[in-house]
């Protein structure tokens, strides 16, 4: 198995990763009464949603364009 990656296996490793982060973020967010700290984790996740998108639409533009 090669070490190097093409550049839609490296997009997509991206995406996936956007969405491991909110999936993290979410999880936290479960384990916390602390308010301050549930505002911050879902600003993290929400962030992460916008990330994810951006990537997705890049993604879709570079590898799929006849969608």
């Amino acid at each position: 198995m090669s070490d190097k990656i093409t550049l839609e296996e490296g997009w997509r490793l991206a995406i996936e990763k956007e969405r491991e982060a909110q999936q993290f973020y979410k999880q936290l967010l479960e384990m916390t009464d602390d308010a301050a700290l549930q505002s911050l984790l879902r600003f993290l996740a929400d962030q992460e949603v916008r990330h994810e998108q951006l990537l997705q639409d890049e993604y879709d533009r570079m590898f799929m364009p006849e969608n």
